[in-house]
């Protein structure tokens, strides 16, 4: 089953505000918690804050990636998010293998799990919110995605939220724009949802792929 994405919108606006009203309400943070085996970074940087999209409901965002290695199997996902209401435990994650086209509206999905989330207050605040760092814990999983090097993949994430909630994006500068869909089935780019191109903030961390799926075999004996 595909899943998909959708835009940043805050009550009735497609974004939150102009850079100056962001810059006013910015307060330094503490950055990012340190987790062992990065191993694909698109920190996240306020500096290059541009926007959000909103990923509550059927309402999806996705972005790509290719890793250069080294081996490992994908334990943690780093994502920073907005809630305006209750903050999601799950985030719905899928990554999709690209065809050769740029475009997530024709990738082969191979890998999708709800996973559970952990949130931290960055310190920072952006359009009168408060920033979180959101830690996808695929560990916690029974299934880990063990993704090759080389190979063009997309990152496709949903909050299970009712509330609007906004994973945070910023200046483009990594392969393809950002994507996003609003329930309708179809991938959107962002210059289209916001005048640019857009990256959204991610990191990958994970563990030796031999080690972790040694653990992996372990656990389907007991």
């Amino acid at each position: 089953m595909k899943l998909f994405v959708f835009a940043l919108v805050i009550v009735a606006a497609s974004v939150f505000a102009v850079d100056a009203d962001l810059g006013n309400q910015h307060s330094e943070g503490n950055g990012m918690t340190s987790i062992d085996g990065l191993m694909y970074s698109q920190t996240y940087n306020y500096g290059e804050l541009i926007n959000g999209y909103n990923i509550c409901g059927d309402r999806w965002a996705c972005d790509d990636f290719i890793l250069t290695g080294p081996e490992y199997v994908v334990e943690h996902i780093v994502v920073w998010m907005i809630w305006t209401g209750g903050m999601a435990s799950t985030m719905n994650i899928v990554f999709s293998e690209d065809n050769g086209d740029s475009d997530p509206n024709s990738a082969t999905e191979v890998w999708a799990e709800p996973v559970p989330c952990t949130n931290e207050f960055t310190g920072d605040t952006g359009w009168g919110y408060d920033i979180y760092m959101t830690t996808c814990n695929i560990n916690e999983t029974d299934i880990w995605p063990e993704l090759e090097i080389g190979i063009h993949y997309w990152f496709e994430i949903q909050a299970d939220a009712s509330d609007n909630c906004f994973i945070l994006v910023g200046t483009w500068s990594v392969l393809s724009y950002s994507w996003y869909n609003d329930g309708s089935g179809v991938w959107v780019r962002s210059d289209i949802m916001f005048g640019t191109g857009t990256d959204i903030f991610f990191d990958f961390y994970g563990n030796d792929a031999l080690e972790s799926g040694t653990w992996a075999d372990i656990k389907t004996l007991f």
